[in-house]
């Protein structure tokens, strides 16, 4: 069966799209309950469409391009948990077609296959949190779009205008997501491995990736945002532990398909024959990529299974080299339908009740249940971590990200936090104020002409604006 996708026919395409399709879709349309970290992508996307501006009225670390995607689907969708499942189930398959063109176009392999596409829309199926859209997903898109222009300089002469477009894109992917900034020192190496000029082409490529935040931070000088966009994006500081945002021996468990592919991947390049030197240094830069993948992972504020789409690319890489070894033919079928097999298992594992023998647990990652409070449709702050109440509600004032806002809320002692928040309930009062955190009668005591007109309900953790 592994057999048949070492060919580029139109006919193996057709299947491999239609083999994603039938994993992802029946589930996506089905639905999947929603996730707090969509939710937080839909308020973004909501506050922009509403006119406000990222970084001075939405106080979110959110990077722009994200942003303006979040903000092109709620104009086109609103909030729709199904719009942003097929948005990242397109970028995923657009990702994997991309670099597995770019593998054949180049001739990183002996000879041209989908094999780096099939694995990698396989390995994008085993969770619903690779349907998740988020800005890491989004910027890896950027990255694969990167690899053309950063490996084919000595190949074509002294055309370094490609690294530029290469850097640019590298820099489109930290605009994205900012870890992905990392990604540059794959840059850097592509550099070392293939240019002829090397100081000359390292300035060129970093001009690229400098370029759009140039632009950006030009903007943002103008609309006297550069300060908002500074503290709250470019300057965040890097997160140096390791915080699972679900119980680690789940991520363990989704991650041990992709985990044993790459372990048996590595294992058989080292049996690999003698190549041209141009394949050499692609997978010397690819050992580069898995690193700084890894890097950008192991930094983040909270890890989950979505962090692990940045792995794809060099695990499909890699993965081609097991699957086109000189092994026996049915050996590598049974390798092939055990993972596909796995993938079901593990994707379908709600639909078919087997979850209570794997023992996964997907509660951290899923909205909890809304409180039976009495408002639908209004506008709503909540003082604290639970964002269920703007499922049905809508948000006002910039502190829609609750760790975000303790710039001011966690600085009530401070007179210039208490007069920002004034200033931002002067322009926005909500109808419904929720404070999880205890922080009314603080904020009463300071500020009672705001929030002195908050009055209580029959729930204690409610207050409604009279």
């Amino acid at each position: 069966m592994i057999s048949y996708f070492r060919s580029i026919l139109p006919s193996r395409l057709i299947l491999l799209i239609l083999l994603f399709l039938g994993i992802q879709l029946p589930l996506v349309l089905l639905g999947i309950p929603g996730t707090a970290p969509e939710l937080l992508h839909m308020l973004v996307g909501e506050r922009l469409a509403d006119g406000h501006q990222m970084y001075r009225d939405i106080y979110d670390n959110t990077a722009p391009i994200s942003a303006l995607v979040f903000w092109i689907l709620d104009l086109l969708a609103g909030r729709s948990f199904l719009a942003y499942r097929l948005t990242s189930m397109a970028l995923v398959l657009l990702q994997a077609l991309v670099l597995n063109n770019i593998l054949n176009r180049h001739k990183v392999y002996a000879s041209n296959n989908y094999l780096p596409a099939l694995l990698y829309l396989l390995l994008g199926s085993l969770s619903f949190e690779f349907n998740m859209l988020t800005p890491l997903l989004i910027g890896n898109t950027f990255l694969i779009l990167s690899l053309p222009y950063i490996i084919t300089l000595s190949r074509e002469g002294y055309d370094n205008s490609r690294l530029f477009v290469g850097g640019f894109m590298l820099g489109l992917a930290a605009m994205s997501y900012l870890p992905l900034a990392v990604f540059l020192l794959v840059g850097i190496f592509a550099v070392i491995f293939f240019a002829s000029n090397t100081f000359r082409s390292f300035m060129l490529m970093l001009c690229g990736f400098a370029f759009p935040y140039a632009v950006l931070l030009t903007y943002y000088l103008y609309t006297n945002t550069s300060q908002e966009f500074l503290e709250l994006h470019l300057l965040r500081p890097w997160q140096l532990q390791v915080a699972f945002l679900r119980p680690p021996a789940d991520v363990a468990k989704l991650m041990a398909i992709p985990a044993i592919i790459l372990l048996l991947s590595l294992l058989s390049t080292a049996s690999l024959p003698q190549r041209l030197v141009f394949q050499v240094k692609f997978q010397q830069l690819m050992w580069v990529w898995l690193v700084a993948s890894l890097l950008v992972i192991f930094t983040r504020d909270e890890i989950s299974v979505a962090t692990f789409v940045i792995v794809l690319p060099p695990i499909a890489y890699f993965g081609q080299f097991f699957f086109t070894s000189g092994r026996k033919a049915w050996l590598l079928n049974v390798v092939f339908l055990v993972m596909l097999a796995g993938v079901l298992v593990l994707r379908y594992r709600l639909a078919l009740g087997i979850n209570r023998f794997l023992l996964l647990d997907e509660s951290p990652l899923l909205l909890p249940e809304q409180a039976q409070v009495p408002m639908q449709n209004s506008s709503v702050l909540v003082l604290g971590n639970d964002i269920s109440y703007y499922m049905q509600n809508k948000p006002v004032t910039p502190y829609i990200n609750w760790p975000l806002a303790q710039r001011h809320f966690g600085k009530l002692h401070e007179y210039q936090a208490v007069f920002e928040v004034y200033e931002n309930f002067k322009r926005e009062m909500p109808k419904y104020l929720i404070d999880k955190a205890g922080l009314l009668p603080e904020l009463k005591y300071k500020l009672p002409d705001v929030f002195g007109k908050y009055k209580p309900t029959n729930n204690p953790d409610v207050f409604v604006l009279e």
